[in-house]
């Protein structure tokens, strides 16, 4: 993967997600300052090219998304992928699709699509009925069980569809990405002992069923299970 596309990769959410773990909230506009800054001294030797600044203003944009409620930043993780996104676009655009379109081309797309849809939906269901017992539990300490169990589903969703296309694609670098922005948004939430317990357990199961998910798939049609293709 390309060094400065790698940088903002790793920049992008922390940049966004880290006002999230401090114990003051930080009005819009410092957020976006505080994001200009990270992304531009992550990116400081490539001040000569448009496209660092179209990631850093993508990421200064991003941080302005208004947080209501800490545990659930929904608004701001969305703004965080898109500013990713943007990055990708603008670095290497054909990175994803050129490797998909290659793995279509082999005549793989079903076993792809089924080892993704096992991983996404199946994988959530194991995690579901394991994670329940710990989810009750938390729930004895007065927090709202319900709402977190459904917010925690569409989470883990996202989160597996993601691991498991970065991994398959020979991004593994970019996956762990993924962990450590969704570890940096629910770093208020990890005061409670009961929920920093069943955070961690539900992320490392998600985490396993994706990448083993993923390196069979590899395998199975073909690629080394740990190189990138």
């Amino acid at each position: 993967m390309d060094d400065v596309l790698l940088r903002s990769l790793v920049a992008i959410p922390v940049a966004v997600l880290l006002p999230l773990g401090l114990p003051s909230p930080l009005r819009p506009s410092v957020r976006s300052l505080l994001a200009f800054g990270i992304v531009l001294a992550a990116l400081a030797g490539e001040v000569g090219h448009w496209q660092m600044w179209a990631i850093v203003a993508a990421t200064a944009a991003a941080a302005t998304v208004p947080v209501p409620d800490p545990h659930r930043p929904w608004g701001l993780l969305a703004a965080t992928l898109g500013s990713m996104a943007v990055a990708i676009a603008v670095t290497d655009p054909g990175l994803v699709g050129d490797r998909l379109a290659a793995l279509a081309a082999d005549g793989h797309v079903v076993v792809v699509a089924a080892g993704g849809l096992a991983t996404v939906f199946l994988g959530g269901a194991l995690i579901g009925m394991l994670l329940h017992p710990f989810a009750m539990r938390v729930g004895q300490e007065g927090s709202d069980v319900r709402g977190m169990e459904h917010a925690g589903r569409v989470i883990g969703w996202i989160e597996r569809a993601l691991l498991y296309s970065l991994v398959l694609v020979g991004a593994p670098g970019a996956a762990a990405l993924v962990i450590a922005g969704k570890s940096v948004a629910r770093f208020p939430s990890f005061r409670e002992d009961r929920f920093a317990e069943y955070y961690l357990i539900g992320s490392l199961m998600s985490l396993t069923i994706a990448l083993g998910a993923a390196l069979a798939v590899r395998a199975i049609i073909g690629l080394d299970p740990i190189a990138a293709p």
